[in-house]
């Protein structure tokens, strides 16, 4: 997200962000006008989009060493405005392959790989063009196909022209291709949601548990407003469904789920599930309040081994290696 003129302008990664959270969309937005404090830069992340860059340069090498003509737009420090008059005179000109192009449509900038020729008529003449889009991943992912029906999108509106494909370069070298009407009525969805949040008041959003959280930078936000609010999703190991049941019931944070008791019935909850939920938060509340640590041994269910029992017997050859990621 950025501010030019006064206006909000969205990126296909916001789109993408939205996928994964609508309250980082909304802290996005606070962002812009009012700065939050970032977590701390992971360098797993940072190495992963090094790698991202190599795959993308190493892409660009490949075709230069085979296609004639191959323009690269891309300025460092150019203007949105400079970069789509780049971008649309190279399209004018009908070049083969042209990277880093930058599209734009009222709020919405896509800033793509790589915007390839086809011999489909369009306005711009007997051609049109594609995305092609570089990804480290060795498989496609729905995020992926999100972000190029969006590019798709931008690119239709300066040829005239809907491209029929969109294409992904994974990390082992494979092109794949897709055709864009199959996804494309999902992706106006999913980008009428993300309009829907953006213009929400602030604070109408609330953040949950997802698979984006390690990566996000307001990932400490977060975890201080569910520590202010007593958030239920402190509870070890629970799910989103089972907040929201226990939620329903009037249940919405850790302390009250632990004074609640073992005879307690939660709709939608099996009693076992609902007592290790309870029993787990009663543990949590009272290292909080005591400063120690304490446990509770379970129950062994023979005909479910669970834990340290599913280890066979111990054996004095038994070997026990340890292997640190790095």
């Amino acid at each position: 997200m950025q501010i030019r003129d006064g206006k909000t302008l969205f990126s296909a990664s916001d789109l993408v962000n939205h996928l994964e959270c609508d309250h980082l969309t909304a802290l996005d937005l606070v962002n812009l006008k009012t700065p939050l404090p970032r977590a701390a830069a992971d360098e797993q992340v940072t190495l992963i989009q090094d790698k991202g860059y190599e795959h993308e340069s190493a892409y660009l090498a490949d075709l230069r060493a085979t296609t004639v003509d191959v323009v690269d737009v891309k300025i460092a420090g150019q203007s949105v405005e400079a970069s789509v008059e780049a971008t649309h005179a190279a399209m004018r000109q009908g070049a083969a392959v042209i990277h880093q192009a930058c599209l734009r449509r009222d709020i919405f900038v896509g800033y793509v790989d790589f915007l390839r020729r086809v011999e489909t008529p369009s306005e711009l003449g007997d051609y049109s063009y594609e995305v092609v889009d570089t990804k480290l991943a060795r498989s496609p992912k729905a995020k992926f196909i999100i972000q190029l029906c969006l590019y798709s999108e931008l690119l239709a509106d300066v040829q005239g022209l809907t491209p029929k494909h969109i294409h992904l370069i994974l990390g082992d070298g494979e092109e794949q291709s897709y055709r864009l009407a199959n996804y494309y009525r999902y992706y106006r969805k999913i980008k009428a949601r993300f309009l829907d949040v953006v213009n929400l008041a602030p604070g109408a959003t609330y953040p949950m548990p997802c698979d984006h959280c390690d990566l996000c930078d307001w990932r400490e936000l977060c975890k201080q407003q569910w520590q202010q609010d007593d958030h239920l999703v402190q509870v070890a190991n629970i799910s989103r469904s089972q907040v929201e049941k226990l939620s329903v019931s009037g249940i919405d944070t850790l302390q009250q789920l632990a004074a609640l008791g073992e005879s307690h019935r939660v709709p939608g909850l099996q009693p076992e599930t609902f007592n290790r939920l309870r029993r787990q938060s009663s543990l949590q509340l009272a290292r909080r309040e005591s400063g120690e640590n304490s446990y509770e041994l379970l129950e062994v269910a023979p005909d479910q081994l669970r834990g340290f029992y599913r280890l066979p017997e111990p054996n004095d050859g038994d070997l026990f290696f340890d292997m640190e990621g790095d």
